[in-house]
């Protein structure tokens, strides 16, 4: 995916935009990483398509992103800077881009501005249960 010059430059971006970001900050650009770069899909001409590392790195999130098991939301940068994620289940929501452009273009936009309007707003309902926490038996 390094390759392709839409989504090198938005990583590249993310990039410089986190060596300057607050401790906030960051988790909020944490969020947008998460559903682009991680989590993200992209529809084609071919039909929907995964792009996201952790989706292609894990056979059963695969399966699960691709079904129609999880909510497909078409890619709107704000609600992916508020939306709560756990990075141990499989997503109960993924952002679909219109094209990979979508992340140069992105790129070009003031995303610490988004980010400060984001932290204002606040984060979305989770889509999912909270963390178990350990038992006792567990963690002995």
């Amino acid at each position: 995916m390094l390759t392709n010059p839409s989504f090198a430059e938005f990583t590249a971006t993310y990039g410089r935009l986190g060596l300057n970001a607050t401790p906030k900050e960051r988790v909020y650009l944490a969020r947008l990483y998460w559903m682009t770069v991680e989590f993200g899909l992209v529809d084609t001409a071919e039909g929907r398509r995964i792009y996201g590392g952790g989706i292609i790195s894990s056979p059963k999130e695969t399966l699960h992103a691709l079904s129609d098991t999880p909510l497909h939301a078409p890619f709107d940068p704000m609600d992916a800077l508020r939306t709560p994620y756990r990075i141990d289940i499989l997503q109960p929501l993924y952002y679909v881009l219109d094209s990979l452009e979508t992340l140069h273009e992105l790129s070009e936009r003031d995303i610490m501005g988004m980010v400060h309007e984001a932290m204002e707003l606040g984060l979305f309902e989770p889509r999912f249960p909270p963390k178990p926490k350990p038992t006792e038996a567990a963690s002995a």
